[in-house]
């Protein structure tokens, strides 16, 4: 008798894509307040400054560490994918859950290398997390084993330095722009 009857019933049918809707429902929210935000700025000044701040947002500028990172961590999902199933019964999964967990993984590989913008990388590591959370259920014997571990370290954390490295980026940007000299207006 298998010691984790309970697991067993855990669906992995369509989870990936629950969790994408979940946080695109959130984006299109954010994405919706800040145009009505940009409709009620009047001056002209500002609604320029504030849109040219939103497309700066969009574009991720191309880092080369940074590219690497992103790909190191699809290529960690797509190894993952590949470990469970293998080890799917040390998690206290059924070979058909391990099938479906590993195409969930595969999937979100793709999705991280189509991370083209600081607001794609925020995305997906949103996705990542609500992800790992969702699956912490199945535990391995050991800690050093652990599905969630294994996103966290290979997956998480080096987006997460992604996204730090971006946002830091940007800060110098804007002060550099903000350095130079402004022509006069008439």
């Amino acid at each position: 008798m298998e010691p984790n009857i309970a697991m067993n019933l855990f669906s992995f049918t369509g989870l990936l894509e629950k969790i994408v809707d979940e946080v695109s429902a959130g984006d299109r929210r954010k994405h919706e307040q800040k145009m009505k935000e940009l409709s009620i700025i009047d001056n002209s000044n500002l609604r320029d400054e504030y849109v040219r701040q939103m497309l700066l947002d969009r574009f991720l500028v191309p880092i080369e560490k940074a590219q690497h990172e992103i790909q190191k961590t699809a290529m960690h999902a797509q190894w993952l994918a590949e470990a469970v199933n293998y080890y799917y019964h040390d998690h206290g999964l059924s070979k058909e859950q391990a099938k479906e967990l590993a195409t969930h993984l595969r999937t979100l590989a793709i999705k991280i290398t189509q991370a083209e913008s600081l607001h794609d990388l925020k995305f997906v590591y949103s996705v990542t997390t609500l992800f790992a959370d969702r699956i912490s259920t199945f535990k391995h014997k050991e800690r050093k084993y652990s599905l969630e571990r294994e996103i966290r370290k290979g997956i998480l954390n080096p987006l997460s330095t992604c996204i730090a490295t971006e946002r830091n980026f940007k800060r110098r940007i804007d002060l550099s722009l903000s350095a130079e000299p402004q022509l006069p207006t008439r």
